[in-house]
């Protein structure tokens, strides 16, 4: 397992957390505004920084209205280099402390909930505009991995196993026109579909199989995955909670952002006796936000998916009562 723990105090809406991970897959349920996405955004920075001494700034990750943070920062007990503002040739002393238990070295991919290989040139406006626009920088380095040219190498084994189950689903192969920059679906009846005239759905998951097939998506990596569910037909999220079960069984730690009780009841009721699924429910209190933890989705005691369900089922019933 890679990422074992975290511990945050004084970081954005975090007062005091502890959270444990699952090795297998984590699934963070939460209203907004309970720091779901800045959890999974830390967790994937603090990994990357250890596992190749790349340094973001908190500005680059949160925005600048983080960018005045100073933050104490340390893995395994050993601190380690995070980017801090100078504020009038001063370091104030820091404010904010991250303590993290990671036992390995391993690559992770962030993946954000809006889909974005149709945007394949950001990352040239970006090179061109970084000091006036402010972009999201994982929308920028998810692009980045996907143009990664799929090596001359035999397919690893987590590729031979879920590439064909992506290509079944979204009914043909990703290729990348390294010319014109952009990503196209060749589909399996001779057609070639730009990601921009693709449904959504299937160019989130084309996103998954290129980046096995690349092997930024490897045995031992870890995924960060924000709403996975998001523009993908119900129909469809089974297929999904297998893929990334799957994934998971080959050694890719998993961690989820959602809102949806389809996905959550899905790796429920879709996990093996031997997958290690743990859910992560993130609430408010009177010490900011905290977590609770379970195996069972339908355990978790502070649960707004399972609120929101139960007052639907109460309308639909008051109103066919009605009838």
């Amino acid at each position: 397992m890679a990422i074992q723990s975290i511990e945050l105090k004084n970081f954005t809406v975090f007062k005091d957390l502890k959270c444990e991970f699952s090795p297998g897959v984590n699934v963070f349920i939460g209203e907004n505004g309970t720091g779901k996405t800045h959890l999974l955004k830390l967790l994937h920075t603090a990994n990357t920084e250890y596992s190749s001494s790349y340094l973001y700034s908190v500005g680059d990750l949160f925005g600048h209205e983080f960018s005045i943070l100073n933050c104490w920062f340390y893995i395994n007990g050993y601190e380690h280099p995070w980017t801090m503002t100078i504020a009038n040739g001063i370091i104030p002393p820091p404010n904010s402390q991250i303590n993290l238990e990671i036992d390995s070295k391993n690559s992770s991919v962030f993946i954000p909930a809006k889909e974005i290989l149709s945007m394949s040139n950001l990352t040239r406006v970006a090179d061109d505009y970084k000091r006036t626009i402010d972009i999201d920088i994982t929308l920028i380095e998810i692009i980045k991995k996907a143009k990664n040219l799929i090596p001359d190498t035999p397919p690893s084994k987590l590729a031979l196993k879920i590439a064909p189950i992506l290509e079944n689903v979204i009914q043909g192969k990703v290729f990348f026109d390294e010319e014109k920059q952009k990503f196209w679906i060749h589909k399996t009846n001779g057609q070639k579909i730009p990601f921009t005239s693709e449904a959504e759905g299937f160019k989130k998951l084309g996103l998954i199989w290129q980046l096995v097939m690349n092997k930024n998506l490897a045995e031992k990596s870890i995924l960060f995955f924000d709403e996975p569910e998001s523009n993908i037909n119900p129909k469809l999220i089974p297929d999904l909670v297998d893929i990334l079960l799957e994934l998971s069984r080959h050694g890719v730690q998993i961690f989820i952002a959602t809102h949806d009780y389809v996905i959550s009841k899905y790796f429920e009721v879709r996990q093996k006796r031997n997958d290690n699924v743990l859910f992560h429910s993130m609430y408010k209190s009177d010490v900011g936000v905290i977590s609770e933890s379970s195996e069972n989705f339908r355990d978790l005691k502070n649960n707004p998916i399972i609120a929101a369900l139960d007052v639907l089922m109460d309308e639909v019933i008051e109103r066919n009562m009605g009838d």
